[in-house]
């Protein structure tokens, strides 16, 4: 199953509006306990909407006037995308919980060679979300409690293009230095993390961990798209 887009291209597609409402943020109420290692005082943290709407104003203000250019030049669309993203977006985290129980397993060369590999694959696949998504409009869902504790939920609705309107969640939690970062999305109920675990675990069942970031380097997500193979079977 793929879905309509990824994490970074939801940021993306909330970047396409020219001006972003605050975002309402929402706690969730499950996960209460700071993690240990925070540092920074909150107040000195951007809250998840104001990142939100920072990714918003900075892509909008790069595309403005230069969309038909970065249309035609796709690295330099993919360097824009990572450029905005890369500090807002816990990449190390997500992955972690997109390799699910083979995290366990994994030796730390793995994990950051599968963390580039996908990282890379998901943005040349929805860097092009940035063109595509110019007209969409965000709505804001009212706040219903104030932000607490480490982890947040920015809550929006995407109108876009055809008329329609998509659900989408940002799931935020804070770093070990108490800076809020994105690290899943939640799209009309589903989950970015969840999606790709499913696959991430069918893919390493059959070609090994090794073998999912050989194939991501050279066929980025189509590797997702192609039928499955045993082990051994070339």
């Amino acid at each position: 199953m793929r879905i309509p887009i990824s994490l970074s291209g939801a940021l993306i597609a909330v970047a396409m509006v020219g001006t972003v409402s605050t975002v309402a943020t929402a706690p969730l109420g499950a996960q209460t306990s700071p993690p240990a290692a925070a540092t920074a005082p909150a107040a000195q943290a951007q809250t998840p909407d104001q990142i939100v709407e920072a990714i918003a104003r900075e892509l909008g203000a790069a595309l403005h006037g230069h969309r038909k250019e970065y249309m035609k030049d796709k690295p330099k669309l993919v360097e824009l995308a990572n450029h905005v993203l890369e500090s807002h977006f816990d990449e190390s985290y997500s992955v972690i919980l997109v390799l699910g129980d083979y995290a366990r397993t994994a030796t730390p060369e793995q994990i950051f060679a599968f963390q580039k590999a996908f990282y890379n694959a998901l943005l040349d696949r929805y860097a092009a979300d940035l063109t595509h998504y110019r007209e969409s409009r965000v709505t804001v869902i009212p706040a219903r409690a104030p932000l607490e504790g480490p982890r947040a939920i920015a809550r929006t609705h995407v109108k876009l293009n055809d008329g329609k309107e998509a659900s989408v969640d940002f799931v935020f939690r804070k770093d070990p230095d108490g800076q809020w970062k994105a690290y899943d999305v939640v799209i009309e109920g589903i989950s970015y993390i969840a999606s790709y675990r499913s696959q991430v675990g069918d893919e390493i069942r059959h070609i090994g961990l090794d073998g999912l970031i050989k194939r991501l380097q050279t066929e980025g997500l189509s590797a997702f798209d192609k039928p499955k193979k045993p082990r051994g079977v070339k």
